[in-house]
């Protein structure tokens, strides 16, 4: 696996990163950090020399144990962010592609394995996996171990604590240590383990008041860099340099926490990881709509201090003592307490590609969130692989997120129709296949509306419709004011504001049928499900993934395989006596099968009604995500296709009542709004 040139492209990248930051010290913004990141290259580059004993480790393995030993340690979690944010990971990714490994393992783990193959990797002489949390991790160190020769060790962490569980644990701890005397030819003593112990404990304390500083009014470290100083502390538990840095970064918080008052930020609570790649969205959230994470999970300290009298025993407690072991409500715990502590205003949580541990309790994690009253949204994207970014939903689940926090800081509203000042009012909804707008007078009243195909240009469709309205002799210089929702909100230079469209189908929703309690909204390439109040404001909202299943798209995809026209889908479904099985959550794939049953002579109505069934059999999980309550109603253009809506109100047991245009209500909601935020 070892590779010359590489290895020597590696250490030469390195050297070039630790030379820049040398240079650049003077004018870091948060020096601690820069050193402490610094240092962290510094160990990888020092894994690289020859005779030099270096580990490599799960980030859960604790590092208090590897520097008693004086081995240099690296975790996987480390490696694999270093090599995204150089803009290597695509080209290590589609080496174990290429090797035949799943695309489903997290790409933490399978970036590292493909540096390792690459040969970029220095040679480990230990690799040490631990089992809870993270099962990618373990497998992907022993894989690479049998792969280098070298060798490894496993941490078999039991999912319950105990007086068992600790003994169990500590035994395998021993063996760790023994495997470590046995590379070192050092056998430590009791000073050692006091020394490292006494370190380690100290830095937990400072940790944990910088924890505290970073809630505070005007805190500068927040965010990602905030995390990236909890999480990089945990490989350097137990030095002095930890130590000293963490001293440094508290004296500077004290200096500079209270200085940024009147801006005012969204506080939330960050659950997970980070994405480190360079399109990820953290600078776009943080600069530009004020979003600041004052507090995350895992740089979270929920360990007691060390006992250097009984070692292994004492790093036993500590490891076991994770919230996220066993049953999903030390987890919970977790979060409550730091919604608590932290003064947030909303959770966020990012739902890594192939991260089972952390994806998999997401549904009681947002029940709890939104039963202590904050808005929740969980962002689906990948920490690593850039080329899995799609920003688009992303970003519409972002703004639809702020929006709930702006909407809980304003406090209960009412609607705002007729109050605003003489003129018209104009809401644009540009979606991936058409644009829409409505126009209203200051009452709330429709005075004019426009349907358009988007097409391939955007700036088109905004010529088309700046022609029929703005340039229109009865609207010139009449339109007080435009809010523009959609995909496309952004190419409407002319709106004052862009509101997303699950606000706006919320509102329009709620002024056409009034008492509307969920709404499910399917259009051209997504599905949401929102759930409103009493005045059309959102209460919580789910979209669909990245796959086009259950969209408009999907069914443009299959009328097309049957060969008809989208509009004569639902009439074809209407004559089946029983639906065909479509069970196939992917539209390829979904395709294949229309496909498979064309060559099996099935009846075409038959497959029209499968799809359809298909495509209600999504809309109704999305239903149950936000907690489906009646009033329900149906908006968007596939709401024309009578024999979805028929199968979602049997699949939902209630009735679904869909607007004379469902395609509108995106737009005339913008108009709505644009009265109420612009018209006084």
């Amino acid at each position: 696996m070892s590779s010359p040139l590489n290895r020597f492209s590696a250490r030469g990248l390195l050297k070039a990163y630790l030379l820049r930051s040398r240079l650049l010290r003077d004018n870091s913004p948060i020096p601690a950090l820069d050193r402490v990141k610094t240092e962290t290259l510094r160990m990888l580059d020092k894994s690289f020399r020859r005779g030099e004993p270096a580990v490599l480790s799960g980030f859960q393995a604790p590092s208090e144990i590897f520097h008693v030993y004086g081995v240099t340690p690296m975790f996987t979690e480390f490696l694999a962010p270093m090599l995204a944010a150089a803009d290597m990971a695509p080209r290590v990714l589609e080496t174990t592609r290429e090797a035949g490994f799943s695309r489903d393992t997290c790409s933490f783990h399978l970036t590292v394995l493909g540096a390792a193959l690459q040969g970029f990797l220095p040679d480990y002489s230990l690799l040490v996996g631990t089992s809870h949390l993270c099962d990618g991790q373990s497998k992907s160190l022993e894989d690479l171990a049998r792969r280098s020769g070298s060798t490894y060790r496993l941490l078999d962490v039991p999912q319950q604590d105990g007086p068992d569980a600790r003994r169990y644990l500590a035994d395998q701890l021993r063996e760790l240590e023994d495997r470590l005397a046995g590379l070192t030819g050092y056998r430590a003593g009791p000073e050692d383990w006091e020394r490292a112990f006494a370190l380690s404990n100290e830095t937990r304390e400072l940790l944990l008041q910088v924890n505290r500083l970073r809630r505070t009014e005007g805190c500068p470290l927040y965010g990602k860099e905030a995390f990236s100083f909890g999480v990089l502390s945990l490989m350097l538990l137990g030095t002095k340099f930890l130590r000293d840095r963490c001293r440094e970064m508290l004296d500077y918080l004290q200096s500079r926490s209270g200085t940024g008052e009147g801006t005012n930020p969204y506080r939330i609570l960050w659950l997970l990881a980070y994405p480190y790649h360079k399109l990820n969205p953290i600078p776009w959230l943080e600069e530009e709509r004020g979003v600041r994470a004052v507090a995350d999970e895992l740089s979270h300290i929920f360990w007691d201090p060390l006992d250097p009298s009984r070692p292994h025993e004492s790093l036993a407690e500590k490891m076991l003592a994770n919230p996220n072991l066993g049953p999903i409500e030390g987890r919970l715990r977790m979060i409550r307490e730091l919604v608590r502590d932290g003064g947030v205003e909303g959770v966020l949580h990012y739902s890594h590609s192939g991260c089972r541990q952390g994806n998999g309790g997401v549904r009681p994690v947002q029940d709890t969130v939104e039963d202590v009253g904050l808005p929740f949204v969980e962002l689906h994207g990948d920490c690593i692989d850039r080329t899995q970014f799609g920003w688009g939903q992303m970003r519409t689940r972002l703004e639809g997120f702020i929006e709930l926090m702006a909407r809980k800081r304003r406090g209960p509203e009412s609607s705002g129709v007729g109050k605003g000042e003489r003129g018209y009012y104009l809401g644009v909804d540009i979606g991936s296949l058409t644009a829409k707008a409505v126009i209203v007078d200051q009452d709330g009243a429709v005075s004019d509306k426009w349907l358009f195909f988007t097409g391939s240009s955007s700036k088109r469709t905004m010529a088309r419709l700046r022609e029929r309205v703005l340039d229109a002799p009865e609207y010139q210089n009449r339109i007080r004011s435009c809010v523009a929702t959609g995909y496309g909100r952004s190419a409407v230079d002319f709106a004052e504001e862009e509101i997303t469209e699950i606000s706006c189908h919320a509102r329009g929703m709620a002024e056409i049928i009034p008492g509307v309690r969920t709404i499910v909204d399917i259009g051209g390439q997504d599905t949401k499900a929102i759930s409103v109040d009493g005045n059309g404001g959102v209460r919580r909202f789910v979209m669909n993934d990245k796959c086009a299943a259950g969209t408009g798209r999907f069914l443009e995809l299959m009328a097309r395989t049957l060969e008809v026209d989208i509009e004569e889908l639902g009439p074809l479904a209407l004559k089946a006596g029983n639906p065909a099985s479509i069970s196939s959550l992917c539209s390829v794939f979904a395709e294949s099968e229309v496909v498979s049953l064309i060559a099996e002579d099935t009846e075409p109505e038959r497959i029209a009604r499968g799809v359809c069934r298909s495509v209600a059999q999504r809309s109704k999980t999305m239903l149950d995500r936000v907690g489906a309550r009646r009033e329900i109603a149906m908006s968007g253009g596939v709401s024309y296709n009578v024999v979805v809506v028929r199968e979602l109100e049997r699949v939902a047991g209630a009735r679904i009542r869909v607007p004379r245009e469902p395609q509108m209500i995106g737009a005339y909601g913008a108009a709505l709004l644009a009265v109420e935020k612009h018209g006084s």
